[in-house]
């Protein structure tokens, strides 16, 4: 493997000069730097990309983290594919990382792009509580956005939608059109955005002094 030891030789520089040209920081004259990219393109050199990121202290990548369960849903579906077009336009790689299944998995999938030295991750939890997400926000300098989840001490940093007003507004609606005999298709018990939607439903009943019939309540996958 060529090193930059040797792109220097080659191009009769030094390193600090190669180094400079790889990064862009600094000034280099024309013919230095032409003479550089030529010993470059000869030996094939390629650059740590992690010491690159160090240097430079960018990587032009956004991290994105989902667990795998998710993948196969039309709403994760667009949301990925959506960022990633984000990315291209912005001239950036976006690189997924699989959250898997427990909260323990999800921390350490952000820890990879943390160490990966993205510039930024968007995370969309699954099973990180509120408390652990704002713990491993104010941590890190890196930014981590935080989707469908209200944080208590960052909240600039999470987008989210209130998944217990929304189902409550919908429930509230049918009970003042005169319905009483209402069901409630749930999520996932082990998705917050579930258990805020069943809640919602069931303080809505409440508020017409109805109680949720566990009859009307049908488990989701």
């Amino acid at each position: 493997m060529t090193t930059i030891q040797e792109v220097a030789i080659k191009a009769g520089v030094s390193k600090a000069t190669v180094s400079r040209v790889l990064s862009g920081n600094g000034y280099v004259g024309q013919e230095k730097r032409e003479r550089v990219l030529k010993a470059i393109a000869e030996t094939g050199y390629r650059p740590n990309l992690l010491a690159r990121n160090l240097a430079t202290k960018t990587s032009q990548t956004i991290g994105l983290v989902i667990t795998n369960t998710l993948y196969s849903g039309s709403y994760f579906t667009e949301l990925m594919a959506h960022s990633a077009r984000m990315m291209e336009q912005q001239g950036r790689q976006l690189i997924l990382a699989d959250g898997k299944h427990t909260a323990r998995q999800e921390e350490a999938a952000i820890q990879f792009l943390l160490d990966l030295r993205c510039d930024g991750i968007i995370i969309y939890p699954r099973f990180l509580s509120i408390d652990a997400l704002d713990a491993i926000i104010s941590s890190h300098k890196q930014p981590i956005l935080v989707i469908n989840r209200r944080l208590r001490v960052n909240h600039s940093y999470c987008i989210y939608s209130d998944q217990h007003a929304s189902s409550a507004t919908a429930v509230g609606y049918l009970l003042n059109q005169g319905h009483r005999d209402i069901a409630f298709i749930t999520g996932s018990q082990d998705s917050p955005t579930g258990v805020e939607r069943l809640n919602g439903y069931r303080s809505a009943l409440a508020a017409k002094g109805l109680n949720a019939d566990d009859r009307h309540i049908v488990a989701g996958k």
